[in-house]
């Protein structure tokens, strides 16, 4: 399929069929993008195979339902792997793993890293020649192995993070062009990457936080303090977290955004949708999050820069998980109490 005057649509093998995947694998292959599926077990796998994958904006009920070419769970299994590009949709500890087996079967193809943090590229590239970012800025749950919530069409930004793939990254956003997402095309994708971390960092009270303290002036000052910390921690040790045009708010505008979201009274979410961390304490997951933590902590420890939000974020995540409390156990004291305003 080659979209008119754009370059021909890559075929794809969505590598990881969790929220993130589906959600991205059924607005694609609904567009006429030909997608394979890796998934994590065989039963995900036959189902795909037999049923297609699914989506849903809770929104707007908007229902979208796709068939894939094929489903597996080795990239042995997929035939034509070679000629695909692999849209990494994994947990980033799972990329090394991941990567090791696609080179096994096709060495020469070109990755896409969908994932959150920002090193699963470094990882990649360390394999193979071509390599893409790509960041999605879009809240998805799984609701079954073969479908998925997302609210609306999403934010993706897409760009080369080796010089061998320009022309892939530029197909890429192409693809997801076709299939309605809002596409930015970025030259420094890693700087979007770092952005979108800080954003993430307030995944941890989105859903530890008791859903009825959402609406609180407390609740919205404990997200403004991680994005403070996140900010002045990655400015002293000069890594730049932006956006590739503009489009996305950065920092600054973020803090002010969320400071503001409580009287606005858009700072709860009433529509079913709930966040990786909220997934991972309520059914006994890795957590990821962890480690977006404790990459602020320790750039702000190294540079002389308190973070004490983002500490103690880190400490409630890992404790509610080792304790197995799930999600929405904490209160918005638990983030605050011994913590003041610089």
């Amino acid at each position: 399929m080659t979209p008119v005057g754009g370059p021909a649509l890559p075929k794809l093998a969505l590598v990881g069929a969790g929220a993130v995947g589906l959600a991205l694998g059924a607005r694609l292959a609904a567009a006429g993008v030909d997608v394979a599926v890796l998934a994590r077990t065989a039963a995900a796998a036959r189902r795909s195979a037999r049923d297609g994958i699914a989506g849903r904006d809770p929104a707007t009920d908007e229902e979208i339902e796709a068939r894939v070419s094929t489903a597996a769970t080795s990239p042995a299994e997929i035939e034509d792997l070679a000629s695909r590009t692999a849209l990494l949709c994994v947990r980033a500890p799972d990329t090394a793993t991941v990567v090791a087996e696609l080179a096994r079967t096709a060495p020469a193809i070109a990755v896409a890293c969908a994932q959150n943090d920002v090193d699963n590229e470094d990882v990649a590239a360390a394999v193979f020649d071509r390599v893409v970012g790509v960041v999605v800025r879009q809240t998805c749950t799984r609701t079954s192995p073969r479908s998925a919530l997302a609210l609306g069409r999403g934010r993706i930004v897409v760009g080369p993070a080796s010089a061998a793939a320009s022309g892939d990254a530029r197909a890429l956003a192409a693809a997801f062009r076709a299939a309605g997402f809002d596409v930015g095309e970025s030259p420094d994708v890693r700087a979007d990457k770092w952005l979108k971390l800080c954003i993430n960092l307030m995944s941890v009270p989105n859903a530890l936080v008791r859903r009825g303290e959402h609406a609180s002036e407390a609740f919205v000052e404990i997200k403004a303090r991680l994005l403070e910390e996140a900010r002045d921690a990655l400015a002293a040790a000069g890594v730049a977290a932006r956006s590739c045009d503009g489009r996305d708010r950065s920092l600054d505008e973020e803090i002010v955004f969320q400071r503001a979201s409580a009287a606005a009274g858009t700072s709860a979410r009433d529509l079913p949708l709930y966040n990786a961390v909220w997934a991972a304490l309520r059914y006994g997951a890795p957590l990821e999050a962890d480690l977006y933590h404790e990459r602020i902590v320790a750039l702000a420890r190294a540079h002389g820069v308190a973070a004490p939000m983002n500490a103690r974020a880190l400490d409630l995540a890992l404790r509610a998980r080792r304790e197995g409390r799930g999600p929405e156990s904490a209160r918005c004291a638990d983030f605050l109490d011994g913590i003041h305003a610089a």
